[in-house]
């Protein structure tokens, strides 16, 4: 079987512990003899982190950024994307000497490997949110659906959509999937808003919960908070700009101010160690690097917390961060795939939330009125955090219970998509 996985960013840890997950599941639901084919936004660079793994060119910039001149590349990229669908149209109508005279070498072997692949895997995220482009992710989507391929989106955080071309193009899209699996409540009913049919949609578990040992979880449930020795704390930071009433300069001090006012708490207080360690570092090809954010927090400090905290600046792929975590006994995580992974390997979690998919995770989690919100947050977070440890005790059964479950829900999702496979299959 042969499965293309496409809108991946797996420069991003949390991207590619999701991108893993989601092969693990595929793998799951139709065998391990599966091949496939990864089409990323950094796809050569990816290769050299991951070099196990086949990634390409997402299929929009094959299409629209082969022109060197800027000025001339986006005057011609319309016609190079109505190009590349005349390329397709043809190939499906059994047309290929008039695809090979319209695409490159390169789309032309992009084309055929979509043509090939049994199944169309989007997969998990939230990249389908107007914060970001979403115009690439659409022109993949119509060549999908262009050559007949059932399409299937992992679970997703996703919406709303405000703006007409959006919602429309959006509206058909999902309309002729096979299957939209979603990570909360309020992402369903962003898609109930665009009329998508109800049996298209299911609410899931986040994919990388299927890295869960519900072994790990049962111990985790019942370990108490070190008293004899030095806590020990991950903080998880990162640079946002999508403030909902700062601007980016003034949402970012109060910020970096209110993480500087823990690390004072947990070290004066509790006699921690605390160490910056995120999901996206690293990569210096990458425009993201956290603990970028983390050493101006740390240079911040006064001198006698500063020695007790520590920025770790290396690449850690998901399969490392599952080994580096359970060293630690808590958490304080903004990225949402570093609190995920932090559950997965047994560590409690305090979160952060900078988009709603953090907010409806914890209030699956029964969290949901710990979750701190990066619109709002300053030093004030300190007397909660040191009521969430507090509780944390009386907390941890009933969280690693729920991880438990969104474990199961995960591994269960594979079901849906083998269902959803096998009716595409038998109608066709």
């Amino acid at each position: 079987m042969k499965v293309v996985i496409t809108n991946t960013v797996a420069l991003n840890g949390g991207d590619a512990a999701i991108l893993m997950a989601v092969m693990k599941l595929t793998q799951l639901a139709f065998g391990e003899q599966i091949q496939f084919s990864i089409y990323d936004s950094h796809p050569q660079i990816a290769r050299t982190y991951y070099p196990q793994l086949q990634f390409r060119q997402l299929v929009y910039f094959q299409a629209t950024e082969t022109i060197a001149n800027r000025y001339l590349r986006k005057l011609l990229k319309p016609l190079n994307q109505g190009r590349f669908y005349v390329a397709v149209w043809c190939w499906q109508r059994g047309l290929t000497w008039l695809s090979q005279g319209l695409l490159s070498a390169a789309e032309l072997e992009t084309v055929r490997d979509y043509a090939t692949a049994d199944l169309i895997v989007s997969t998990g995220g939230t990249y389908l949110v107007e914060n970001y482009a979403i115009k690439p992710r659409l022109f993949d989507y119509w060549i999908s659906l262009l050559l007949q391929k059932p399409l299937i989106f992992f679970t997703q955080s996703l919406g709303p959509f405000r703006q007409r071309s959006h919602r429309t193009a959006l509206q058909e899209i999902f309309s002729r999937s096979q299957l939209v699996l979603l990570r909360d409540q309020l992402s369903r009913q962003y898609l109930k808003e665009l009329q998508i049919p109800a049996n298209k949609t299911c609410v899931s578990a986040d994919a990388v919960f299927a890295f869960a040992d519900p072994t790990v979880l049962a111990a985790a449930s019942r370990r108490p908070l070190p008293q004899a020795e030095r806590l020990r704390v991950a903080i998880s930071v990162r640079y946002w700009t999508h403030f909902k009433q700062d601007s980016p300069e003034v949402g970012m001090d109060r910020f970096r101010g209110a993480i500087a006012a823990l690390c004072c708490y947990l070290v004066e207080t509790h006699d921690a160690e605390v160490v910056f360690l995120s999901t996206c570092q690293g990569i210096p090809e990458y425009r993201y690097d956290d603990s970028q954010v983390g050493v101006v927090i740390a240079e911040s400090l006064p001198a006698p917390v500063r020695q007790r905290v520590r920025v770790n600046r290396d690449f850690h792929s998901p399969e490392d961060m599952l080994k580096l975590l359970p060293e630690f006994d808590l958490t304080i995580a903004t990225r949402m795939h570093m609190a995920i992974l932090s559950l997965v390997a047994g560590v409690p979690v305090f979160p952060i939330a900078y988009e709603f998919k953090t907010q409806e995770l914890f209030n699956r989690l029964g969290l949901g009125e710990w979750v701190q919100s990066i619109d709002q947050m300053d030093e004030s977070c300190v007397p909660i955090l040191d009521q969430y440890l507090r509780a944390l005790p009386q907390l941890r059964p009933a969280l690693f219970e729920q991880v438990r479950q969104e474990h199961q829900v995960a591994i269960a999702s594979a079901q849906l998509v083998q269902q959803a496979f096998r009716t595409r299959e038998q109608s066709a």
